[in-house]
């Protein structure tokens, strides 16, 4: 039988659109089989490859590619390709600029882009990509985007043809899928590895920190970590006991009233406190806690670290122990001692200076100022703004003293005042006053002129002749004595030269040693014959400030006698003083040695030669320094007998300097004896102590100045300050080397006022120094003569004005890093300390530096990891302890379950899975897992807040700090929720598919052979049987609209669905069926398909075997609207009657499919309220379902 032309071109689409189904359908399956490989490959190349596989497979070509934005420069950068030879023009194209005329195309229009032929597509003409295109055989393309959930283009999927081409329909449905996958995975492989990256980097931080880290719940009553680095216990578990533990009992109160204070304010907790050690000693440490706030500002937990500050609070006590030992010493010295602020107030006064001075300083004593009287040294008034005091807080340097006379009336007290500035940098905060009672001073003073008089008597009155002399050696004065002695009167000689007078004494001793003394302005001693007198006299000749001389004489001849008989005795003495380890000496009182043993030569390097000539003095063995303490000691011993040990330096015959005790004490012959102690050794011990404490107090200044700095300049510049000012030099700065730059980087540095700055960049040969390559210091003490610097250096640093300076280079990993310079224009010698102090500095800089660097790159990641958990808002992302306790709760995981950061912090995962999940132990055998293999897929059904539930693909791992317990457990998870449920819809519909088919052939078997039944010739068989066909073609085509915007009637899918069964004609009547129930009910698009399926059941098993199937059968359907509080829903009872049903335990006709699908589909997917019953006679169905919001009940305005 001949068919029209319409009907052939219908079949064949009919047939093209199943082959399109069945291909679509095929896709969905290889689709599917990638999302599941894709979410356990972490290789993103292995990932893409199978990807463009894919893409190449539905698109029909063996060509393909993937181009991934890059994330920082925006640029598309091509990552895998498939079917190209690397060496084509069109790879090439896209390896130089990315395809950027297609891939901008794509940009602007932010869709499906498909190029049926190259040739003819304008956007492409006269472009790099239509030439590499056409060049490599490329005729047709079609790109894809990759768009993330958030709208944002992460790459390309492309195919191309070697031929025009345009892909089918759901070829290109097929690849937007595929696309949309791809972005999914792109964003969650870039998110994993953006995560490890910022945990590698937290825990390496941690690892290399000195400092102690610690982690505590938001009320600080459980302690969830800590890392004690061998200073404190480690803290693996979490401990609510940590108070106790930690915190000494003295303590505890301080340090809770800080946490409370802190959590109140929301603000970081910083301060001091002592803690008890792991081996159970008590330390001091600085602790800073800052807080973590959610996403509503409240406090989560608290992150902290704590430093060992026990050696800073040892020195501290010293300190103040120091402090307190000078006070003492202040309170016992004999003047007045004080420390005033800046309005004159004393904040400190020893007792003398309490007795002598009221509460504030003269000049700025409103009550008492008037009292006292200031001159200064020459008797010149001194105004009150230029007492002392005074002068001192306006911040001038001077010590000249100024002499107070008390004016009250009753005293004659006069105290002399010196007083200087105290600084805190240059300003001035106070000073330091000494007050000396120098009453009887001014007396002797006074005294003076009545003296000079009276000196005239004495001089006439002593036993000792007496002459002086002027500078021409005219006599000035002559005593009586004199003149008794030389039987001369003074008459005779006033006035005449003494050389003159007394020409015997010319050439003599005598002569020698007057001039002698006044050559040299110093006193001169001896016992000499005098050539004049016949006998022997004592002279002692004492220059006079006009040039002129005092002379004293004295007959001593019984004094030689007694002299020679004590040689003998002295002689049996010198024997006893034989003892190696003391020196002893005998001197006479102008400081001549006399005898001295063989310990004190050899402690001295003299020999007895050098003492029997008589040139050896104490003068001579004293230095400069200790000349004062010498004269001193002289005159104890001239006016007591004897001296109070004391130390200083003497000098020996090498010119080297010793240190010894002295002790002498004056013999009854007027000589001196002194025993000498060698103390050498012991000196240059507390020298060495000295210089270990000032070098601990250098470097806790240091350390303080670089501590709280964060910033790598200010570092630099604080370190160069402190060196600097405390080696007093012209400049100090810090040196990093630019390998890449080749150049020398100064970023701050510290000079004197007046030097010039070296910050700033030099390049490697302007600024050679070859020397520094073998980690020695460089020290340069004189750049005009010092071998240590090169010849052809030295003009330069003598043109920058550098006199002498010190180099400390960093050798890190065998190369220069950095180095340490400091110098000045004058030439220094610099002592092994102050370049050790140097070399210090140096590296502490640099310790500081990385630390701060270190730091800077935490933060960095921190904020990095904090931007990436608050924005993947469909990742679940979270943290809990060894026990599954949520400890860490981010935005993205309230945002996929709902619970607040605040409810889900404390509480245990289980509470997000599902009730059969957790009856199964699932949450716990999960933490096993990822304990035991380190890995643990989570690819299930999660439970929300409000009820929902949600598919989670994710995982659980370990989080480990390197040991082999972990810390806790990390969960990261996606919702993929409308993905599952599209894919349970996909199963669903090929289930319903080969359902229908099967159903739909045995429908038309039926119709079939109930149409040749009834019918008489082939005529009628082929009329009726085709209408029967098209109406059951209608029903298909009503099935098959989905989601189109169109709204189905009930009584039409009804009336089509009988029809095509042949149960009732085209005006819905048929002998068997009754259809009752108003027309014009309108279906949700969205429930139409399932829900035909189940009339198309009902329908298709009535026609086999109920009520249609049977002659004495009856089909009654009856439908009506009600009004509910969930809406306008749609009653549809399905009876059927006179039908002859199985017996009793026979089992029932048909496949059971339909009865599912009403009983359990119909509930589930369309929220339906259904039951299905086999009666006696026929099958009883009701369904009751929700339809369009379009509908109103008869009555309803509106």
């Amino acid at each position: 039988m001949k068919r029209a032309p319409g009907e052939q071109i219908d079949n064949v689409e009919r047939v093209e659109s199943a082959a399109s189904m069945q291909e679509e359908l095929a896709g969905m399956r290889k689709l599917h089989a990638l999302q599941v490989s894709l979410a356990a490959q972490s290789d993103m190349r292995l990932a893409l490859q199978d990807i463009t596989a894919l893409a190449c497979t539905f698109a029909r070509t063996e060509c393909g590619c993937v181009q991934l934005v890059d994330e920082h420069s925006n640029d598309m950068e091509l990552r895998v390709y498939r079917g190209h030879d690397e060496r084509s023009p069109f790879v090439q194209q896209f390896l130089k600029d990315g395809f950027q005329a297609t891939c901008d195309t794509v940009r602007r229009e932010r869709r499906q882009l498909v190029i049926e032929d190259i040739e003819t597509f304008t956007p492409l003409k006269c472009t790099p990509d239509y030439e590499a295109a056409l060049c490599s055989g490329i005729r047709a393309a079609q790109f894809t985007p990759l768009f993330n959930r958030a709208g944002v283009l992460l790459g390309l999927l492309s195919t191309q043809f070697t031929m025009p081409y345009r892909p089918a329909g759901h070829e290109l449905r097929l690849l937007e899928l595929l696309a949309w996958t791809a972005a999914d995975y792109v964003e969650r492989n870039r998110a994993q590895a953006a995560l490890r990256t910022s945990e590698s980097r937290l825990a390496a931080l941690s690892l290399v920190s000195s400092e102690v880290h610690y982690r505590m719940s938001s009320d600080w009553g459980e302690m969830r970590t800590l890392t004690g680095k061998g200073f404190l216990a480690d803290t693996v578990n979490p401990n609510r006991a940590w108070l106790m533990d930690y915190i000494p009992d003295d303590d505890r109160a301080m340090v809770r009233q800080k946490i409370d204070a802190g959590i109140h304010a929301k603000t970081p907790i910083i301060f001091e406190h002592r803690v008890r050690r792991a081996d159970g000693s008590l330390a001091w440490i600085a602790t800073k806690g800052v807080p973590a706030l959610g996403a509503d500002g409240n406090i989560t937990e608290w992150f902290g670290t704590a430093a060992d500050i026990t050696a800073r609070k040892q020195a501290e006590q010293r300190l103040r122990d120091s402090e307190a030992r000078l006070a003492l010493v202040l309170d016992q010295i004999p003047i007045g001692v004080g420390l005033f602020d800046t309005q004159g107030r004393f904040t400190y006064k020893n007792p003398q200076l309490s007795e002598q001075l009221t509460d504030r300083i003269p000049s700025r004593d409103s009550v008492h100022g008037e009292e006292w009287k200031g001159v200064d040294q020459q008797g010149n008034p001194v105004p009150p703004q230029q007492f002392p005091g005074a002068r001192a807080l306006r911040g001038e340097d001077t010590t000249a003293p100024v002499d107070f006379r008390h004016l009250d009336g009753t005293t004659g007290r006069w105290l002399r005042v010196t007083a200087v500035a105290l600084r805190d940098g240059s300003k001035v905060t106070g000073g330091l006053t000494v007050v000396q009672d120098v009453t009887g001073q001014r007396q002797v003073q006074a005294e003076l002129g009545v003296l000079a008089e009276r000196n005239r008597d004495i001089l006439e009155s002593i036993s000792d002749a007496f002459y002086g002399v002027d500078a021409q050696w005219r006599f000035t004065y002559i005593n009586r004595k004199a003149e008794a002695l030389w039987a001369r009167s003074r008459a005779q000689l006033l006035g005449k030269v003494i050389w003159d007078e007394f020409a015997d004494l010319i050439g003599s001793a005598t002569h020698t040693a007057h001039l002698q003394a006044a050559q040299t302005r110093q006193m001169v001693r001896l016992d000499v014959a005098s050539p004049v007198l016949g006998h022997w006299v004592d002279i002692s000749l004492y220059p006079t400030g006009d040039g002129g001389m005092s002379v004293y004489f004295r007959d001593i001849s019984d004094k030689k006698r007694a002299q020679e008989q004590l040689r003998a005795s002295e002689e049996r003495f010198r024997t006893a003083l034989t003892i190696e380890t003391v020196g002893a000496t005998y001197f006479d009182m102008d400081g001549r040695l006399t005898d001295a043993n063989d310990a004190f030569l050899k402690m001295s390097g003299y020999s007895r030669a050098d003492v029997e000539a008589g040139a050896l003095t104490w003068q001579n063995l004293t230095p400069a320094t200790s000349r004062g303490l010498t004269a001193q000691a002289f005159q104890e011993l001239k006016a007591n007998g004897s001296t109070t040990p004391y130390e200083r330096e003497y000098l020996r015959k090498d010119g080297s300097l010793r240190w010894a005790l002295f002790a002498a004490k004056r013999l009854p012959d007027g000589t001196g004896f002194e025993f000498v102690l060698d103390i050498t050794d012991r000196k240059l011990a507390e020298a060495a102590l000295r210089e270990v404490q000032d070098r601990n107090a250098f470097l806790l200044k240091l350390s303080d100045a670089l501590r709280p700095l964060s910033d790598p300049a200010a570092i630099q510049g604080n370190a160069a300050c402190v060196l600097g000012e405390h080696l007093h030099a012209g400049r100090a700065y810090y040196v990093e080397v630019d390998r890449k730059a080749q150049q020398y980087v100064v970023e701050r540095d510290w000079h004197q006022p007046g030097e010039t700055s070296h910050a700033r960049r030099f390049a490697l040969s302007d600024w050679p120094m070859p020397l520094l390559t073998d980690a020695q210091t460089w020290v340069v003490r004189d750049t005009a003569i010092d071998a240590a610097l090169p010849d052809d250096q030295r003009a330069a640093y003598l043109g920058n004005a550098i006199g002498a300076l010190i180099v400390v280079p960093l050798i890190k990993s065998g190369q220069l890093v950095a180095s340490f310079v400091v110098n000045q224009r004058t030439a220094r010698d610099w002592t092994a300390a102050e370049i050790r102090l140097a070399e210090e500095t140096a590296e502490r800089t640099w310790a500081s530096l990385e630390r701060a660097r270190a730091q800077g790159a935490l933060i960095e990641s921190e904020e990095r990891y904090r931007v990436i958990l608050e924005n993947a808002l469909d990742y679940a992302i979270f943290t809990t302890d060894t026990s599954g306790y949520i400890q860490t709760w981010p935005p993205g995981a309230e945002a996929v379950f709902g619970w607040s950061a605040e409810e889900a912090v404390g509480q245990h995962i289980a509470m997000t899975f599902v009730a059969e999940d957790r009856l199964a132990g699932v949450p716990q055998r999960e933490i096993e897992q990822a304990h035991h293999t380190g890995f643990a897929p989570n690819v299930r059904w999660h439970q929300c807040k409000d009820g929902r539930r949600v598919f989670i693909e994710g995982a659980t791992r370990p989080l480990r700090d390197g040991g082999v317990e972990p810390l806790g457990y990390l969960k990261i998870g996606q919702d993929v929720t409308r993905r599952r449920e599209w894919e349970d819809r996909q199963q669903v519909l090929l289930a319903e598919l080969q359902h229908r088919t099967r159903n739909l052939m045995g429908v038309v078997r039926v119709v079939f052979n109930r149409t040749q039944r009834s019918s008489k010739t082939i005529a009628e068989l082929a009329l009726i049987y085709n209408d029967r066909l098209d109406a059951l073609a209608r029903v298909q085509g009503l099935l098959s609209r989905l989601n189109d915007g169109d709204r189905i009637l009930f009584d039409e899918l009804i009336h089509v669905e009988l029809s095509a069964m042949g149960a009732i004609d085209a005006q819905g009547q048929g002998e068997q069926v009754v259809l009752d129930g108003p027309s014009g009910v309108r279906l949700r698009s969205s429930t139409v398909q399932t829900f035909a399926l189940a009339l198309h059941e009902l329908a298709t098993n009535a026609n086999k075997y109920g009520a249609l199937a049977q002659p004495g059968g009856q089909l009654q359907v009856r439908w009506r609207l009600l009004r509910t509080g969930n809406g306008t829903r749609l009653r549809i009872e399905w009876s059927e009657t006179g039908v002859t049903m199985p017996t009793p335990g026979e089992a029932p006709q048909g496949s059971g499919y339909g009865r599912e699908l009403i009983e359990r589909a119909l509930p589930y997917q369309l929220q339906a309220e259904t039951t299905y019953e086999l009666g006696p006679d026929g099958v009883r169905c009701t369904i009751e379902l929700p339809v369009s919001e379009s509908m109103r009940l008869d009555g309803d305005e509106g």
